[in-house]
């Protein structure tokens, strides 16, 4: 019973690149990233990029056109430690020099800086950027957040390139080969040839335009990565898209088409799923309590009460109360830091979605408009898509009909989750894993308890 929720939540660390750092001086790229989110702002993704010269100085803007002589700020290294202190008068930072010659952080949320290369050549690949949109979720126990939109970047390794901006509709997680699915809406395609040079990199566009920005390199047996413009960018794995063929051929048809008769009916597909997942059980819960505890040493319980479409999500950390969500039909409030107000139309509708999606979308009382939706195929996998609300909701089904994960969208800014380790509790089989993944980075949340129609009293949906 997946459900999805503007939450929260972890520390994450993405990390990557390894170099050697000389013992008194630094020099060449330093990169790493953050990936967390949090009770108030959702998934936040910070890329941290530092290039370091040897007569002690730094720059942090590798998107200048004077990245190479632009000076951020000053280091100084003494007992391993190395103190970066800004020009902008922001607050200092400290790094330890490990000895593998990465700079690990010292205070604050994890993470570590590992050196990027300087390339003269580059294999033929496929490269996606991705950045978190301000989602969570939480469903059969799990919080689950990771949405994302993208850019693309596709080397032939011949001196050739090709751009393209786009949106996930799909989903992508931790699962065989990597990316679970998703089809990508493509707009704006340009292409031209590149040519590398002293850590930099010349795009010369099929109309002429010739731009040039700063670039480095970490290969497959490393973090398989490229940094333009201090933007991180993954090399995709295990996925095939027209941005993998746009100078040769632009007119192929998408690799997901599939005769429309070979497909099964979405009424086909729930009764596959209901089949695997509790049937009549799952038409008998009523209410739902949830806890789970996530990375980050925060507890999330969520409230589900199916009869009169209400759901309350409260976030612990340490024992203190963070923030409250609660819907009841079309009304909703929530409570943060001590103070509450209205939720918006677009936490209103996070929230609402969050009834039709995982196994309790699949309750008798809630599956008519999984039955209204659309097949195709992404893979040897099911997309089932339907609208609720004039919003895209999306599951993706195995071909062994097992549920996959779900996706959705609002404001055009799609989610995902990913779901893991089923179990089974008073014949309801439900994931006591779910995964939430940037395609590089997961973050992991486990259920620590669930409970089956409890009676919940007007004290459990109390105002704050």
């Amino acid at each position: 019973m997946k459900k999805k929720f503007l939450l929260l939540i972890c520390l994450f660390v993405i990390t990557a690149f390894v170099g050697k750092a000389q013992s008194q001086k630094l020099s060449g790229v330093y990169g790493g990233a953050q990936l967390y989110t949090t009770p108030f702002d959702g998934m936040q993704i910070n890329n941290i990029v530092f290039y370091f010269r040897d007569n002690g100085t730094f720059n942090n803007q590798l998107n200048k056109a004077d990245w190479k002589t632009k000076v951020s700020g000053t280091y100084a290294i003494k007992n391993n430690m190395v103190q970066l202190t800004f020009q902008s008068g922001a607050e200092s930072v400290k790094y330890k020099l490990d000895g593998n010659g990465n700079l690990e952080s010292t205070v604050g949320i994890k993470h570590t800086l590992h050196k990027i290369k300087k390339v003269t050549a580059l294999p033929a690949a496929s490269y996606e950027r991705k950045t978190a949109s301000s989602s969570g979720g939480m469903g059969t126990g799990m919080p689950n957040v990771a949405a994302f939109s993208s850019g693309y970047l596709y080397f032939d390794g011949k001196g050739n390139f090709s751009f393209n901006r786009s949106g996930i509709v799909g989903m992508g997680g931790d699962v065989a080969g990597g990316t679970i699915g998703g089809k990508y809406e493509k707009n704006d395609k340009t292409s031209g040839t590149y040519k590398l040079g002293d850590g930099e990199i010349t795009l010369t566009f099929k109309n002429g335009t010739a731009t040039k920005h700063s670039f480095f390199y970490s290969p497959p047996n490393e973090e398989d990565l490229i940094l333009l413009d201090g933007e991180f960018y993954f090399r995709e794995e295990g996925q095939k898209s027209e941005t993998e063929q746009p100078v040769v051929n632009n007119n192929k048809k998408e690799a997901n088409s599939t005769v429309e008769g070979s497909l099964p009916t979405p009424a086909a597909l729930l009764n596959k799923l209901r089949v695997h997942y509790g049937g009549e059980h799952i038409d008998k819960l009523t209410t739902i309590k949830e806890t789970s505890t996530i990375t980050g040493d925060l507890q999330a319980v969520l409230l589900t009460d199916i009869a009169h479409n209400k759901v309350r999500v409260e976030i612990r950390q340490h024992g203190k109360l963070l923030l409250v969500k609660q819907l009841e039909g079309n009304q909703g409030w929530q409570w943060v830091k001590g103070a509450s107000k209205p939720l918006s139309p677009d936490e209103k509708s996070e929230l609402q979605l969050s009834l039709y999606q995982g196994v309790l979308g699949l309750h008798k009382k809630l599956n008519s408009y999984f039955l209204t939706g659309t097949v195709s195929r992404s893979g040897d996998e099911y997309m089932l898509s339907f609208f609720m609300n004039k919003h895209k909701l999306v599951y993706l089904i195995g071909s062994d009909y097992a549920l996959k994960g779900n996706a959705y969208a609002i404001n055009e800014v799609p989610n995902f989750s990913v779901y893991k380790n089923f179990i089974q509790t008073d014949g309801i089989t439900y994931p006591y894993i779910t995964e939430s993944s940037d395609g590089k980075t997961t973050i992991t949340a486990n259920i620590s308890s669930i409970e089956f129609n409890p009676v919940l009293t007007d004290d459990n949906w109390k105002a704050m």
